[in-house]
């Protein structure tokens, strides 16, 4: 073998070294960043902050639940349906009465999950918005939250859990996780009640 010939052959072999360095780099550390997709595990979701409403003189507010944290894999066996909102996206706002009627007919099934992503602190959530009868689009929306009985949880200011999959981050955002913890659907689009009930009756 002449020297010539040596030298192209080495060249190759670290031109194929580098290649497949790069799709290993590609395939192990730029997909793992680019968080969760259909098909991947749920990653597991742990927040401090839950909502509850209580009456006091006659009164309905949302407060947070001091006796309760949210841990996703406490609902293991379940389907669950996370939502993404935030107070200023108008899609989100009146999309999410269908969630609480999708929990209230099939909550033996079915844990919905509305997740707060509009970056507030969770108690500055609840005195600009949820609470505040002079917030914009209270009559129309936060006051009838008041009675609704799926869950809702607030990251602290500043954290999201939204980060966690791979999405572009314009809310809203809804994630259809089936029993066994396996994404099956991301939707990054307004639902209609029928759209969400005929997919999540899909993994019940």
């Amino acid at each position: 073998m002449n020297k010539q010939k040596a030298i192209k052959i080495t060249a190759y072999a670290l031109a194929g070294v580098v290649l497949g360095g790069a799709l290993v780099f590609y395939n192990c550390i730029e997909k793992e960043s680019g968080g969760a997709k259909q098909f991947d595990f749920c990653p597991n979701i742990a927040v401090d902050t839950v909502y509850k409403t209580v009456e006091e003189n006659g009164e309905k507010r949302f407060v947070i639940d001091q006796e309760r944290k949210f841990d996703l894999s406490e609902y293991a066996g379940k389907v669950v349906v996370l939502n993404f909102w935030a107070t200023w996206c108008d899609p989100c706002r009146h999309e999410i009465p269908y969630f609480n009627e999708l929990y209230e007919e099939y909550e033996n099934d079915v844990e919905v999950v509305l997740v707060s992503e509009g970056g507030e602190a969770p108690q500055e959530l609840l005195d600009t918005a949820l609470n505040n009868p002079t917030a914009p689009f209270y009559e129309t929306d936060y006051k009838n939250w008041i009675d609704y009985t799926c869950t809702f949880i607030c990251p602290n200011a500043g954290e999201s859990v939204l980060s966690l999959f791979d999405v572009s981050g314009t809310l809203p955002v809804t994630v259809i996780v089936d029993r066994k913890g396996t994404i099956q659907k991301v939707y990054e689009t307004g639902l209609t009640y029928q759209q969400l009930e005929t997919e999540v009756l899909k993994y019940i």
